[in-house]
C-alpha cells in the first residue's frame, strides 16, 4: 500500500485530521509518513478509514508524530468537516 485511501466520510475528527496531516506533510505517501510517524502502515490506514479508535499508546504516539495537533478527543469528535474542507474558526 503506497497511497493513503479514504473512505467517502471522515469518521472522526481524529481521522481527518490526521490524512490532511499525511496529505500535507508525506504528500499521501503512507510508508513515508509511516516511517517518519513511526507508526506502522496499516494502523495509519486503519485509523483514518475509522475502523481503529486509538489507545492510550497509540494516541501518544500520533500526539508525539503530530506536535500535539492531535489528541483523545479529535479520536471521540465529530469531524468537523470533509476530508480537506478548510478548518473553521472558533467563534
Amino acid at each position: 500500500m503506497k497511497k493513503l485511501h479514504l473512505p467517502a466520510l471522515p469518521a472522526n475528527e481524529g481521522a481527518r485530521l490526521l490524512a490532511r496531516r499525511i496529505q500535507a506533510a508525506y504528500k499521501g505517501n503512507l510508508p513515508l509518513a509511516s516511517h517518519c510517524m513511526q507508526v506502522p502502515v496499516m494502523t495509519l490506514q486503519t485509523l483514518v478509514d475509522g475502523t481503529l479508535i486509538p489507545g492510550e499508546e497509540l494516541v501518544r504516539d500520533i500526539g508525539r508524530a503530530t506536535q500535539d495537533g492531535i489528541t483523545r478527543t479529535h479520536w471521540r469528535s465529530r469531524p468537523a468537516g470533509g476530508w480537506f474542507d478548510a478548518d473553521r474558526l472558533a467563534a
